[in-house]
């Protein structure tokens, strides 16, 4: 071996070596990137939210949201479903999901799209009573408007 190959070799050694250290001291900034691509972590997000949604909405039992709420919060559990939906199909294999998780999640959205267009129905009513302003609840014959300024009153008793 002569003095020049060995020359080079060490040259492509330190070469290499600097190229190693540069990319262990580039991982740090490269990993993040990588785990953000990373499709498990974007399906684990998706289903997350999918769950803090469906929590916000189970609250409702202890206190009762308006029309306005509900419509917002099924609207948002309608679009984070179908997110998921198709997050599983696409990464479900991969990321090893539960089998049968995606079907679960189709035949939930039926229901969601339901409760969605009730609650929204619902807020639409509610938007337009009050647009109208209260009307309704003003109507003589209804037994709670206003008769020359004053209530009006049902009979009581027999009739």
């Amino acid at each position: 071996m002569n003095e020049s190959s060995l020359s080079f070799r060490s040259n492509r050694i330190a070469v290499s070596l600097m190229a190693a250290g540069l990319a262990l001291a580039g991982m740090a900034f490269v990993l993040p990137v990588h785990a953000a691509d990373d499709p498990c972590v974007s399906l684990n997000k998706v289903v997350m939210e999918r769950v803090q949604v469906i929590q916000r909405i189970q609250a409702f039992k202890d206190k009762k949201p308006t029309a306005e709420e509900a419509c917002g919060a099924f609207t948002q559990l309608a679009k984070v479903n179908s997110t998921s939906i198709k997050s599983l199909e696409r990464d479900g294999a991969w990321c090893r999901a539960p089998d049968g998780l995606a079907d679960n999640f189709k035949a939930q959205q039926v229901q969601i799209e339901t409760g969605k267009t009730n609650a929204c129905k619902a807020a639409a009513e509610q938007k337009k009573a009050a647009a109208n302003g209260g009307a309704a609840q003003r109507a003589p014959l209804g037994g709670t408007g206003d008769i020359l300024g004053g209530p009006m009153k049902l009979p009581q008793g027999a009739l």
